[in-house]
């Protein structure tokens, strides 16, 4: 029954019947039983509960996927660049775990610096020093819902940013006005940061997204790293580190909306450790895999949520026969 509840003809049923208050709707649950709602026969509700059954299950099974990866990732990064779990074992002449090779790329001791102590050889920057541009996004007046249109260059807004980066959900401008406000303009490898709002949201554009640019809305702003540097996602897992918020979120003024104070000049002095060039590719090597997998797995997830939401209205309305759509069905999942 659950996605009969969910078909386009009992939404509509609940849209016509909603009563609109003024400050919120509601649905008279009084009167609810006896909404019509279609029901095909018990044979054909197990055989389309089975079909968008498994489309739900490769769904979770993607999204479950996707927690692991960014765990491994998350971890690798702190015990490498926050912890430093491999210096000190060999500090304390301990195993680090990691194959020889990989090993090696890491000192046996310490040294002191304006951080703290750090890795022997590690260098201290500044996020100025690791980006080739940091830029603002678009005052309020170049950027208004006017601009907006149907298809276009896609708008990096905060919704965008709650999971690193969420490719949808966009609004869009024209290439012209794209253009026009070429110096918000974001890139694959960008990195997007909310300045205004709800602060300490960073994203990562991926390598291959969805689109070849995008426009940073008002309230964020964008960074490009420079990969002689170090890598984007190396980056980008420093911003998202507990030590990166910290440093990220030191300048807010809570007057109005929370905001990042003076947030060019801000983010520019943040400081960062680098390790040498060496640990840094390999680190992308492996994290930048993790990362393109779980893109590919929410890609597929999107694609299979478009299936299945299009073959429910299709089969609780019999327009779509069964055994077609479970060939479509076993074709995705």
């Amino acid at each position: 029954m659950l996605y009969a509840y969910l078909g386009t003809e009992f939404q509509e049923t609940l849209r016509a019947r909603t009563i609109h208050g003024s400050t919120v709707d509601r649905i008279p649950l009084i009167d609810m039983p006896d909404f019509p709602i279609r029901v095909p026969s018990m044979d054909v509700q197990v055989a389309i509960a089975n079909i968008l059954g498994a489309l739900d299950d490769k769904i979770e099974l993607n999204r479950r996927m996707s927690e692991t990866l960014e765990s491994m990732a998350r971890a690798l990064f702190k015990s490498w660049f926050m912890d430093f779990d491999p210096v000190h074992a060999k500090v304390d002449r301990r195993d680090t775990g990691l194959p020889k090779r990989i090993a090696d790329l890491f000192p046996a001791a310490f040294e002191d610096s304006e951080m703290g102590k750090v890795p022997k050889g590690w260098r201290i920057h500044t996020v100025g020093d690791i980006c080739s541009r940091i830029a603002m996004g678009p005052f309020g007046s170049n950027i208004k819902t006017d601009n907006f249109v149907p298809e276009g260059v896609p708008v990096v807004r905060g919704v965008n940013l709650t999971e690193g980066f969420v490719d949808d959900d966009f609004v869009y401008l024209s290439e012209a006005k794209a253009d026009e406000l070429k110096n918000a303009n974001a890139f694959p490898g960008d990195i997007v940061i909310t300045h205004r709002g709800t602060l300490g949201q960073v994203g990562l554009i991926p390598r291959r997204p969805r689109f070849s640019r995008y426009v940073v809305s008002q309230s964020q702003m964008v960074l490009t790293v420079d990969p002689a540097r170090t890598p984007p996602e190396f980056a980008f897992r420093f911003l998202c580190s507990q030590k990166g918020q910290h440093q990220l979120l030191a300048n807010t003024s809570q007057t109005g909306v929370p905001a990042i104070a003076r947030p060019t000049s801000s983010v520019k002095a943040i400081p960062i450790v680098l390790p040498p060039v060496e640990l840094l590719q390999y680190f992308d090597g492996v994290v930048g895999h993790l990362s393109e997998r779980r893109y590919l797995a929410w890609k597929e997830s999107r694609t299979l949520i478009s299936l299945r939401d299009q073959l429910l209205p299709k089969l609780i309305s019999g327009e779509l026969r069964l055994p077609a759509a479970d060939r479509i069905a076993g074709r995705r999942v």
